[in-house]
């Protein structure tokens, strides 16, 4: 089975200069692991994951203990909100990615997707242009339709 069967296509993709609130509204409204940052000419520069964005929201330092100390309310969140609301995308973006191409096998988006530690591959077409995405949920989706099991088993 190739990936274009079983690739979604509809992506939250933002430009190289949105802010990390541009970010934030992109990630709240897409079912999709990632945001995708691509060219004006549609190529993928980067991805942003919701670990990127956590981690750009409050610092490497804050531990299980140290949470406990903090406020039970909203001003922590406020506060680490205002503190990267302007940040551009560019500094948050992983642009160490690997993806796949339409035409390639589902068995080698599995094989990449474990390789990387990942949930989630873009699909890239023969010029770099984003064209979607393939997820390891898809690739299950796949097998559980076609591993020839009946309604009873």
């Amino acid at each position: 089975m190739r990936i274009r069967n079983m690739m979604h296509d509809s992506l939250a993709i933002v430009g190289p200069d949105v802010t990390f609130s541009e970010l934030l509204l992109a990630y709240r409204d897409t079912d999709s692991r990632l945001v995708y940052v691509v060219s004006p000419e549609g190529k993928l520069l980067g991805v942003v994951s919701s670990y990127d964005i956590l981690r750009a929201l409050f610092p490497f330092y804050l531990d299980s203990n140290l949470v406990k100390a903090l406020p039970d309310d909203a001003s922590v969140i406020r506060q680490a909100f205002s503190g990267c609301k302007g940040q551009p995308v560019s500094e948050i973006m992983t642009t160490d990615f690997v993806a796949v191409g339409p035409d390639d096998l589902f068995l080698e988006a599995e094989a990449l997707i474990a390789e990387r530690g990942v949930n989630v591959l873009p699909v890239l077409d023969d010029q770099g242009k984003l064209v979607g995405e393939v997820s390891r949920r898809a690739i299950l989706k796949y097998l559980a339709a076609h591993c020839g099991l009946d309604a009873g088993e």
